[in-house]
């Protein structure tokens, strides 16, 4: 264990970091299927513009993963936003629809901070308050999303197209400046040299860890949070591009009220998922436990996904998201912390990079199945992602086991 020497508290910046990136990032991505639908993107098109920022985050997250293992997580952080920042100027200036993908994909490829950020926590806490470091990455999503999408939606309706993409570019700048004096080293230099050193020995790179995915397939209470991230987040990514549209289909919206009115839910929705995951889940984990906790997030998250297929007027999304952010709440950090806990200390970027590699196909997949259900049925997105979350919740209550069994470094 170790912990970041500096004289603040490696959690606060941790979260600092995270946050005002994710302030960032909310502002753009409840924008992005409108965005695309106004430079006259098809359905297969924005299919694609929904899904490429996580297909090139599907292949660059291991990476990142693995490099932080081995050089630390510090500056892979910093390259991280240094990669965001540019991604979210070109969004702004982008005056078609192939530079508004390319802008994503930038994005994409350089979307290391969750993951690294939970490597970070990983580092600096132990293990029984694991789930509580990283609720304090639920809370910056949480706070992000109160922030980012309100912004969002208020500047494209009195500035302009352009104002999201230069704000969030903005915000980035000015992290990437404070955590380049902020943010210390958590990766103890002694477990950077032994990473370096296995390499060397075995006369390869770590950068595709192909050892880290055999041994997480053969360690089953690993495997489990794992995959269930992944069935999660391809069932919330159906809702996250479509939502956006569904406001604007029942209302019959313009582009500019569709995102503002898109941005006051997602902002409710922000402030409830920060009180439960910054504050609320410090109580349960230990009350509870991650399992337990987790299989309810998983029934509640799914019975309000059909819930919010059925509001009756736009009021109504505003009590839907009630559950929505309570499950959301029970299963990020949690499923988190359980990754986390039951992988050795020297893989904790490489088992917590391919989680969130395969978050990311969940997100090439679900945008894209969620566009393309959207197209023939407005209610078909929610009811194929409350399936899925409700189906993974029956199964943990029947199958996963209680233990934390270490995945073994080789």
């Amino acid at each position: 264990m170790s912990s970041a020497k500096t004289g603040t508290s490696p959690l606060i910046v941790i979260f600092t970091t995270v946050f005002l990136d994710l302030v960032g990032f909310g502002m753009i991505i409840p924008l992005v299927g409108i965005y695309g639908r106004h430079f006259g993107a098809s359905a297969l098109e924005l299919a694609v513009l929904g899904s490429i920022y996580s297909l090139m985050q599907f292949f660059f997250s291991p990476i990142w993963g693995g490099l932080s293992d081995r050089i630390g997580r510090r500056p892979v952080l910093l390259l991280s936003l240094c990669g965001s920042t540019t991604s979210y100027f070109l969004f702004a200036a982008a005056k078609t629809l192939p530079l508004i993908i390319l802008s994503r994909a930038l994005a994409g490829i350089f979307a290391a901070n969750i993951s690294t950020a939970q490597a970070y926590i990983a580092d600096v806490t132990k293990p029984e308050d694991r789930a509580k470091g990283m609720g304090l990455i639920g809370a910056a999503f949480g706070i992000g999303f109160t922030l980012g999408p309100p912004i969002g939606g208020i500047s494209t309706a009195k500035i302009g197209m352009m104002a999201p993409g230069i704000i969030a570019g903005t915000l980035c700048l000015m992290n990437l400046i404070l955590a380049s004096f902020r943010l210390k080293e958590s990766l103890p230099e002694e477990v950077r040299l032994r990473n370096q050193s296995k390499d060397k020995r075995a006369g390869r790179s770590r950068l595709v860890q192909w050892g880290t995915f055999k041994r997480t397939l053969g360690n089953r209470p690993l495997l489990i949070p794992v995959i269930s991230t992944f069935f999660a987040t391809f069932a919330f990514s159906n809702l996250e591009q479509v939502f956006s549209l569904l406001i604007q289909f029942r209302f019959n919206l313009e582009t500019t009220d569709a995102a503002y009115k898109t941005g006051m839910v997602l902002m409710w929705s922000g402030i409830l998922g920060a009180i439960i995951q910054g504050g609320l889940i410090r109580k349960w984990v230990p009350k509870y436990g991650e399992v337990k906790l987790a299989t309810a997030g998983f029934f509640i998250q799914g019975i309000s996904m059909l819930l919010f297929a059925h509001s009756p007027g736009y009021e109504w999304f505003f009590v839907s998201a009630i559950p929505l952010a309570l499950g959301s709440g029970l299963i990020n950090p949690t499923l988190a912390a359980l990754v986390s806990k039951r992988a050795s200390m020297d893989e904790q970027g490489s088992v917590i990079g391919l989680k969130e590699g395969l978050s990311s196909l969940a997100r090439i997949l679900g945008p894209f199945c969620g566009i393309l259900a959207f197209n023939a049925q407005a209610e078909l997105p929610f009811y194929v992602a409350g399936g899925v979350v409700i189906l993974l919740g029956a199964f943990w209550l029947a199958k996963e086991p209680r233990g934390t069994q270490p995945l073994e470094s080789k």
